[in-house]
């Protein structure tokens, strides 16, 4: 077993952390209103399996990413490295998503300040054209 052997393992597992929470964040909320109109569901039924079903469309997606890669390479199983990669993937995702929270409100804030300064300029100089040709 090498070092090379490990990392292309953990990058598997890394790769099933990433799919599942991106599939977690962009269908649970979806998932969870669809499920919650099942007359027997309730928030907790509805979370759980929109869970499951991220998981294992995330299980699907892997699983093909795995085998080719074993094609290749010889992939390590071992619990602890899965539970590493998963860990790793996830965080990835939440620090991706926390920056997308973070930085998204200022673009639209500097892209609407620009509109009106541009609607405030028109209105200063009405006969220029703002898209000159």
């Amino acid at each position: 077993m090498t070092p090379f052997t490990l990392a292309i393992s953990l990058v598997s597992t890394i790769l099933f952390g990433i799919i599942d929470g991106i599939l977690f964040m962009v269908a649970e909320e979806e998932l969870q209103k669809q499920f919650v109109r099942i007359p027997f569901f309730d928030t907790n039924m509805a979370e759980l399996a929109a869970g499951g079903i991220s998981s294992s469309v995330a299980i699907f997606i892997t699983f093909y990413v795995y085998d080719t890669l074993h094609r290749y390479y010889h992939l390590v199983d071992h619990p602890f490295l899965d539970a590493m990669g998963v860990l790793l993937g996830t965080i990835l995702v939440l620090g991706l998503y926390y920056l997308y929270k973070l930085y998204t409100p200022r673009i639209k804030a500097f892209v609407h300040h620009e509109k009106v300064k541009e609607i405030h300029e028109q209105k200063q100089n009405p006969n220029q054209n703002p898209h000159p040709q």
